[in-house]
């Protein structure tokens, strides 16, 4: 039970999970005024997003886009005119996964400053797993859920330390890359200042030949 307990509290403390309320300001959509929020996440994480809006003035209309900063720019969900919305998906690279809003004003509304509320929710791993559902499906007890809830949070663990591992040795070996450039660097320029130096008392003994002073 202790053991249980345990890894209760690891996989709270491990689970991601982020939720924040703000205020969207509108503008016409030539301006493309967007607010972006960003969280890192392992590469085959299940993440799932929920947004939705607040009652406000008339005249907003809210896109919603997700995507990450990997190489290849992954989209994971467009919205147009969000109301409430649940997007569920699995990273596909290593990268911030972005969640970016836009409030749209629409022709023939003031720019007043009108705002409306957006509520987000980003849980990832474990965390955005339906075990409701599953629980359901599979026909588990509540033991056997917390179990296997248990189970995907330590994969998720083992999932980041072999990422954490494998970025390490890339750092460690650009860091041995960069330490033998350095030293060739080292060489060189200890060469040429010597080559300097003897080219300096060759030239010198030569012009005080020609003048005669030795």
């Amino acid at each position: 039970m202790k053991v249980l307990f345990i890894l209760s509290v690891v996989a709270a403390l491990v689970g991601l999970a982020a939720a924040i309320e703000f205020d969207l300001p509108a503008a016409p959509e030539a301006i493309n005024s967007r607010r972006c929020l960003s969280q890192w996440l392992p590469r085959n994480t299940h993440v799932k997003v929920t947004a939705k809006t607040l009652p406000g003035f008339p005249g907003q209309k809210i896109n919603m886009e997700i995507h990450d900063d990997s190489p290849h720019l992954n989209q994971y969900g467009v919205r147009k005119q969000m109301d409430e919305v649940t997007f569920r998906f699995d990273t596909q690279a290593h990268a911030n996964v972005i969640v970016c809003f836009q409030n749209v004003l629409e022709p023939g509304y003031p720019t007043d400053g009108r705002a409306l509320t957006v509520d987000l929710k980003m849980e990832s791993g474990a965390m955005a797993e339906d075990f409701h559902r599953l629980q359901q499906e599979e026909k588990l007890k509540p033991m056997e859920i917390e179990l296997r809830r248990l189970a995907m949070t330590l994969d998720d663990i083992q999932d980041e330390l072999q990422y954490l591992k494998q970025r390490e040795g890339t750092l460690r070996d650009a860091s041995e890359n960069m330490n033998g450039r350095v030293k060739t660097f080292s060489f060189f320029s200890i060469a040429v200042l010597i080559g300097v130096a003897v080219y300096q008392v060759f030239y010198l003994r030569h012009f005080f030949q020609q003048k005669k002073l030795i």
